[in-house]
């Protein structure tokens, strides 16, 4: 019996191990817009949507590697240029330009249509764009390829 109960958690510890070292990053043009609300203010804002270099999780899931740090940056923009001073940001992205602007219209007539009041703002492309950001486990991989090929 304890052969049994030994041989079932080696076979998930080798099944954990395996499916760790199977994650694998994309690179993939996708296009993206952020959205960023404060609970102290009735304004909302609301960037284009842009095309941009991201690396996708290699799954079935395809999830935006590093999507918090997408928000972050409308965040610190929001916050550098003294527009909003603690802004909650969330970044929304699509494969194809339909499902964006899809995404898009439905969050700004949520906004529009509600009984509260909101303000709408919109941010420009000019004003703020999105940088890719390059996973972990990628720019060590990239700094390991390219150590090698030094020598």
């Amino acid at each position: 019996m304890k052969l049994r109960h030994l041989f079932i958690i080696a076979v998930l510890m080798l099944g954990c191990v395996s499916s760790i070292y199977a994650k694998g990053y994309k690179s993939a043009k996708v296009y993206m817009f952020g959205f960023a609300a404060s609970f102290n203010d009735s304004t909302v804002y609301l960037t284009d949507i842009q095309q941009v270099n991201v690396y996708l999780v290699n799954n079935r899931t395809h999830f935006l590697a590093n999507r918090e740090d997408y928000s972050y940056q409308l965040r610190d923009y929001l916050q550098a240029n003294s527009i909003e001073a603690h802004p909650t940001c969330i970044t929304l992205f699509a494969e194809n330009e339909k499902s964006a602007m899809k995404k898009y219209q439905s969050l700004k007539n949520r906004y529009m249509k509600s009984k509260n009041k909101y303000f709408i703002k919109d941010i420009t492309s000019g004003q703020f764009v999105y940088k890719t950001v390059i996973p972990a486990e990628e720019a060590a991989d990239n700094e390991q390829s390219q150590g090698t090929e030094k020598k």
